[in-house]
């Protein structure tokens, strides 16, 4: 580790810029440098020596980054670092990749705190947005009309929560009812509802009068002015208020379809594709003659022989993919099947937690060995090219494949989330 006298030394521009630009070389790892130099030059005013005005116009003209994404470097810096500057990245910060720490700017710091590195940047950016949402709409104006309210009524907030989860969540309502049926009691409950509710260990929902921080043990209620103070609640209270709300006959409700349960609270249908498939196929009843009216055989003479044909190959066909979280028709629909439909098998844990990850690294272990290094190859590939080769130094670091294996990708294996860090 480099100590500050030796940092201090640096007293020309043209030695700050080569050290600058190997940084932006391997950007993967060395944001937080980069961000400690540019505060360096910054404060020392080095970039006078070639005639820039400020740290911005020398950043874009030398490194070709706008002036947001060199604040950005400093801000992360100074957020992320050993002491708030220090060009090493603070051991509790590591792990989570440039991506991640980026979109973690802004937030409030008990949010920050309870982020754990399986969260996804997806997860991230929307608990941002929630609590923009929350404070463009609890501005300074409206302190007064909180004031003015009458003292807030008791909240089930489990209740509450399970209303808002499940209004999207169809999947995870699948799920949890299905784990409801089988009545578990073992010493793996927590874990189970984990892997079910909230599988990335990081989720935020908003409600009317509180915002919901899910993290991995523990659910966070925190309610807006004058609703209330905030509360602590564990999984199993979730699945207690998923109970109040849905299985309001328990367990006598746990005997109805999937299907009836989800549209008795939200008036609409759990799957609407398999709403319309039934429309489809009732068949419409056969229209009958009039009795009055008399239909004549036709007279032998007017009878037409047809050529026999010929006898159909039987043709055989494949069964139809399961669309993923569709309702189990065996379970909930049984008064349709005959006697000896088969049951399919229930879906391992294992299994569960591939199709609730979404990462390079489940992706890679889904595959087969030869065309997980064939793909790997490709990411590497372009991988180098986008960031203009990655230095060797960069490859031997624990985090370098952290990011890159715990990257959200598609059924394809192709990244969804990218969070630029150098603008051109």
């Amino acid at each position: 580790m480099e100590n500050m006298s030796n940092i201090r030394a640096i007293e020309s521009l043209d030695e700050m810029t080569t050290i600058i630009k190997a940084l932006l070389n391997d950007i993967a790892e060395d944001f937080i440098s980069v961000g400690f130099y540019l505060k360096m030059t910054e404060q020392d005013e080095l970039y006078k020596q070639a005639g820039y005005r400020n740290i911005w116009e020398y950043a874009k003209d030398t490194f070709g980054i706008g002036r947001s994404t060199a604040s950005r470097f400093m801000d992360i810096n100074t957020k992320y670092s050993i002491r708030g500057f220090s060009p090493q990245i603070d051991d509790k910060w590591r792990g989570y990749g440039s991506s991640k720490l980026t979109e973690m700017l802004g937030l409030p710091e008990e949010i920050q705190e309870a982020i754990p590195t399986e969260a996804t940047v997806k997860d991230i950016r929307e608990a941002k947005g929630i609590i923009r949402e929350t404070e463009a709409h609890y501005d300074d104006q409206m302190e007064l009309c909180d004031i003015a309210q009458e003292e807030p009524q008791e909240t089930d907030w489990m209740v509450e929560l399970a209303r808002e989860y499940f209004k999207d969540g169809k999947e995870a309502f699948q799920k949890l009812l299905d784990w409801e049926r089988k009545d578990p009691d073992g010493s793996d409950i927590a874990r189970e509802l984990l892997v079910i509710l909230n599988p990335t260990k990081f989720k935020m929902i908003r409600l009317e009068y509180a915002n919901v921080m899910m993290t991995e043990h523990t659910i966070r209620v925190m309610p807006y002015r004058n609703h209330g103070e905030n509360q602590e609640y564990d999984y199993m209270d979730f699945a207690k208020g998923f109970e109040k709300l849905f299985l309001q006959e328990y367990p006598e409700d746990l005997k109805m379809a999937a299907g009836d349960l989800y549209k008795r609270v939200y008036d609409e249908p759990l799957y609407p594709e398999m709403e319309t498939q039934e429309k489809v196929s009732e068949k419409k009843p056969e229209k009958k003659a009039p009795a009055s009216v008399k239909t004549e055989a036709p007279k032998k003479s007017e009878v037409k022989k047809e050529p026999p044909k010929e006898p159909e190959q039987e043709v055989k066909k494949e069964p139809e993919e399961q669309i993923t979280g569709q309702t189990e028709i065996t379970k909930d629909f049984p008064e349709y099947c005959p006697d000896n439909m088969e049951v399919p098998a229930e879906i391992t844990e294992e299994e569960e937690i591939k199709r609730a990850y979404a990462t390079r690294r489940l992706y890679m272990a889904s595959i087969q060995a030869q065309e997980a290094a064939e793909y790997m190859a490709k990411v590497m590939d372009k991988k180098m090219r986008s960031m203009r080769g990655v230095s060797f130094a960069a490859l031997g670091k624990e985090e370098f494949w952290t990011e890159l294996l715990e990257a959200e990708v598609d059924k394809n294996g192709e990244e969804i989330e990218c969070v630029e860090q150098c603008a051109n």
